[in-house]
């Protein structure tokens, strides 16, 4: 895990969630929390106890993203931190945010949760976030406060700057949980 970035409150991540099969991977395992217990196999001991102190409740909730063309996600997934704060997108808005508490790389647990994609890539760069927080802001808020066009819409993951993190935590509700 990246250690704590000077920005001490973490940057923003935008996570598009909104088309039919990440509609589908979101209602399973980011609005429904699955079981530690269920993943544990998929997991070496560090991770599974890494986890266990993140969620002692024993329930997760849970995201990926395939590496990308030329791997331009996992570049933006090894920016990700603890703290970081992830804004889930779709249908012209933020849907709901959540703390990003813990990432690994792991194609079989990817495979388990959600299968491959057309082209057989999985969303092995994954990461585990605490609770969600549902919101309602437009894309069109969003572009006001980042300085975007009106028409911006959340199209790829896309970790923001430490300027333009800082703008949408102090105009939205983004608290940590």
């Amino acid at each position: 895990m990246n250690p704590r970035r000077a920005n001490s409150r973490g940057r923003v991540i935008l996570q598009p969630a909104g088309g039919p099969e990440a509609a589908d991977h979101y209602a399973k395992t980011i609005r429904s929390p699955i079981r530690l217990s269920s993943i544990l196999r998929f997991l070496d001991d560090r991770d599974a106890d890494q986890l266990a102190a993140r969620y002692p409740t024993g329930w997760t909730r849970v995201w990926g993203v395939t590496p990308g063309v030329s791997g331009v996600n996992r570049g933006k997934w090894l920016q990700f931190a603890e703290g970081d704060q992830v804004l889930f997108c779709g249908q012209g808005k933020v849907l709901a945010s959540a703390c990003l508490r813990y990432r690994l790389r792991n194609r079989e647990l990817a495979l388990h949760l959600w299968g491959a994609d057309k082209e057989g890539a999985t969303w092995e760069y994954t990461y585990f976030v605490g609770e969600l927080r549902d919101q309602n802001i437009s894309y069109g808020q969003l572009a006001a406060v980042l300085g975007y066009a009106p028409d911006f819409v959340v199209l790829g993951v896309n970790i923001l700057d430490d300027d333009k993190s800082a703008a949408l935590l102090d105009k939205f509700d983004l608290a940590d949980d």
